[in-house]
């Protein structure tokens, strides 16, 4: 997934693989990375609190900065640089490891941060203002929340959506089918026939 957005983005994306609960390899890796490409991605290892191999590596080689964001998915994320053995700093993007968390976390942070770097002037994805056609639910929890959405345009000449069915961080599948993120802020959600902001990923 995070190689189809990386490339979507206008990069040239490098998978490195998978690698184990190994430090010495995680830093071989991670250090092939620094000395080969511009920009690191990582998923999984940046929640707080937890021992993980890509944190304590990430730690040790890089100037890090861990972080907790108040959006649901993708609360951690973790960002730094790690210096490419010629004193070039190569920047790190650590995205949560449940799929969807990382695809948020990629769209809201490392996308604009990427297209930057590429020298790109639009480097948000367009937001349209869509008609919830149905009740877009959450709960109170001080967070803003990234729903996946089904959208497109109605004879109205007007953007609505749906949402996907299963939110869930872990649930991928559905987020397949989701062509935009709907914006809900602190709150109770959106009754259906109001109004939303819609981050687009495609206009399906």
């Amino acid at each position: 997934m995070l190689l189809g957005l990386v490339a979507e983005a206008g990069c040239e994306a490098v998978d490195l693989g998978i690698v184990g609960d190994d430090e010495d390899a995680l830093e071989v890796t991670l250090r092939r990375a620094a000395g080969e490409c511009d920009a690191i991605v990582t998923s999984g290892g940046v929640s707080m609190g937890d021992y993980d191999v890509v944190k304590a590596v990430l730690s040790r080689i890089a100037d890090m900065r861990w972080m907790q964001i108040a959006i649901k998915p993708a609360k951690p994320f973790a960002f730094g640089v790690l210096d490419d053995g010629t004193g070039r700093g190569v920047p790190v993007f650590g995205l949560p490891g449940n799929p969807v968390s990382s695809l948020v976390s990629f769209e809201l942070f490392a996308r604009p941060a990427l297209l930057t770097m590429l020298g790109r002037r639009a480097i948000d994805r367009p937001r349209l203002p869509a008609i919830a056609d149905e009740p877009l639910t959450r709960h109170r929890d001080g967070k803003t929340h990234y729903a996946r959405v089904h959208g497109s345009f109605a004879a109205d000449g007007r953007y609505h959506v749906r949402s996907v069915r299963g939110q869930g961080s872990h649930q991928l599948a559905a987020t397949a089918t989701a062509t935009g993120l709907a914006i809900l802020t602190d709150g109770d959600g959106v009754p259906a026939g109001d109004s939303v902001d819609v981050i687009v990923l495609s206009l399906g």
